[in-house]
């Protein structure tokens, strides 16, 4: 792309100067608590940042949790030289996640056809989706509590012991249970990278090193079934798969390694100091799942408040409403219940129920607010929560059935089938570096999104609804697919922006976390309601043009899957019947999927047009 890091960091007379421009922009910005020293209490989230990154630029935060303080000491001491060694290795890190993710899909496919059929695998991957996404919110406050590098180190125990159990099971209850690690896993190593680079930047480079981040996925949608089509030919699954635990932690553990490095010459330095605990285990056990009120006679209720508990009931209350909730959703998708059904209908009465019970034991009994709610009432926060929610609801209503019908409408061989489903994932990471770029020079977010990231949306949503079937020709799906991810990659690294901007560093890991748990929470609803419009339209429409004596077929068709459908060549009465059906399909997706983007323009209206300027973080950044 020809750009240079130096030229981000402000190392020249030129960006030495624009930053000082930008100091004063930020001053002019943020003048309301200028005058207001006096009383923090009355300061915004990130005014009271802004106000501790300004008086105390290189000492750590004294009143922050240790895991703030930690990646505080450690950018506090490291170089610019060890800031750039380390985004390059954590680029190759994000690259091997993504590649092993995609070698991955294949191998699965490969396991289960050596597999009797069962139900495991299905609830596997309901549980692994919805629990690695409710986790998330767990898992920012352990890491915000114990430390970046402890966390990461942990769930990437948890995701190479997956990878064991998948690479050595001998049979489908083994392997879904392995499965549910994996992404477990997966998802927690993902969060975790993502608040690493966080960590280490300014608010005014974080949009394009977010979108660096995610560069790899361009490269692995055309290099990762290659792999996969390799180790298959040549080995078996159980090796597509084994090989990555080997590899996988030669690749991710120097990336701790090189964080409590720093934090150690921290500690050498003088600059950070561990506090010791002098617990016994079962005192530490009970120090962390404290949830009494502060008058706790425990013999550490001397130490600070938010550390001498880990809001245990809190955080199980919160992960068994949302589980509860978005669990009957996915059953419905995978056609293991029905809307009318009582295991959907009890599930999500009590998953709702548990909402209000969460809240009435973090106001009235638990001693730690397992969520802020100073970050999570600000009406950013909110705004953005909602637009990744919509989002992902939007996407998911015409993605499920996105590949089956461009393979059997257009008569697409695998490989380019498998090329136009990955149009989106090239097309948004190419989108959000673009954006990145933008933010870097504008340092603004907030209008891009809502006057051009969202118009692209509803065109490309809406422009599927007309231009769905081979009527119209392939090259209209691709540029409605193209106006999808350029619009859908600008919103994605848009709201995790506008979270950022309006947290402070502590609360970074918790709105990050919300963001993803939002997008799971539209994801399954999407689902949801794709694989109504798919179970009800699809049908209907084979029965509509299917002659009366093949009506016997439309069973065949239906549940028979492209498989099935490819078994009649194009121009055929049933071919013909299965490629009206997925129009008609795909159009209403693309209905319920324009619709609800109508949603984005409140939620996207509230944000706060916020200046990013600014570093957020202490010590040497990017």
């Amino acid at each position: 792309m020809g750009f240079s890091f130096k030229s981000f960091a402000g190392q020249d007379g030129s960006t030495a100067s624009a930053a000082a421009n930008d100091n004063v922009h930020a001053s002019k910005e943020d003048s309301h608590f200028v005058h207001s020293d006096s009383d923090s209490d009355t300061l915004s989230l990130e005014a009271r940042n802004e106000k501790e990154v300004r008086e105390h630029p290189n000492t750590i935060t004294v009143d922050a949790l240790p895991g703030q303080q930690k990646a505080e000491a450690a950018a506090l001491v490291w170089s610019k030289k060890a800031v750039y060694c380390t985004y390059a290795w954590i680029w190759v890190c994000f690259f091997m996640l993504a590649f092993q993710s995609a070698i991955m899909g294949q191998a699965t496919f490969a396991a289960f056809s050596t597999f009797a059929t069962a139900p495991a695998y299905t609830t596997a991957a309901i549980l692994s989706s919805i629990i690695g996404g409710v986790l998330r919110l767990p898992i920012a406050r352990i890491i915000t509590l114990w430390g970046r590098a402890e966390g990461f180190v942990i769930f990437f125990m948890v995701y190479l012991l997956g990878m064991i159990l998948l690479a050595s099971a001998s049979g489908v209850n083994g392997y879904a249970a392995g499965y549910v690690l994996y992404w477990i896993g997966y998802d927690a190593i993902y969060l975790i990278m993502d608040i690493f680079i966080a960590d280490t930047t300014g608010l005014r480079n974080r949009a394009f090193t977010f979108a660096f981040a995610s560069a790899p996925f361009i490269c692995t949608a055309f290099t990762g079934p290659l792999g996969a089509q390799s180790f298959l030919s040549m080995t078996t699954w159980r090796w597509a798969i084994g090989a990555f635990c080997i590899i996988q932690p030669v690749v991710f553990l120097p990336l701790a390694v090189v964080f409590k490095f720093y934090q150690r010459k921290a500690e050498k330095m003088g600059i950070y100091t561990p506090n010791a605990s002098g617990r016994s285990a079962i005192q530490s056990f009970v120090h962390y799942f404290h949830e009494f009120d502060g008058k706790s006679t425990w013999p550490f209720h001397t130490m600070d408040p938010r550390l001498t508990s880990f809001p245990v009931i809190g955080a199980l209350l919160l992960m068994a409403a949302f589980i509860l909730f978005l669990l009957p959703f996915s059953l419905v998708t995978y056609g293991r219940a029905g809307y009318d059904s009582a295991t959907f209908i009890a599930m999500l009465i009590i998953g709702i129920l548990l909402f209000p019970v969460f809240a009435i034991w973090e106001r009235y009994f638990a001693r730690t607010h397992f969520v802020r709610w100073e970050l999570f009432k600000e009406p950013t926060v909110l705004g953005a929560c909602s637009t990744a929610a919509i989002l992902y609801f939007s996407f998911y209503c015409w993605n499920n059935t996105y590949y089956a019908f461009v393979k059997v409408v257009y008569a697409l061989p695998v490989g380019y089938a498998g090329y136009m489903s990955q149009i989106y994932n090239v097309g948004s990471c190419f989108a959000g570096i673009m954006f990145g770029v933008y933010v870097r020079y504008s340092k603004r977010f907030k209008y891009a999104c809502l006057l051009f990231a969202l118009p692209l949306m509803f065109l490309g949503s809406g422009l599927t609804i007309y231009f769905r079937g081979n009527d119209h020709g392939i090259g209209y799906i691709v540029m409605c697919q193209i106006f999808i991810a350029f619009g859908g990659g600008t919103l994605v690294i848009g709201e995790q922006m506008a979270v950022m901007a309006a947290a402070d560093r502590e609360g970074i890991p918790l709105a990050l976390a919300l963001v993803s748990l939002s997008s799971s929470i539209g994801g399954a609803i999407g689902d949801a309601v794709a694989g109504s419009i798919y179970g009800n339209v699809f049908p209907k429409a084979l029965m509509k043009l299917l002659p009366a004596d093949r009506q016997n077929m439309v069973s065949t068709l239906y549940l028979g899957g492209y498989l099935t459908q490819e078994m009649f060549v194009p121009g055929t009465v049933e071919r013909t019947a299965v490629n009206y059906a997925y129009g008609e399909t795909q159009k209403w997706g693309g209905v319920a999927s324009t619709c609800i983007l109508i949603l984005c323009i409140p939620a996207i209206a509230v944000w706060k047009n916020y200046y990013v300027g600014k570093q957020q973080n202490k010590g040497t950044m990017i």
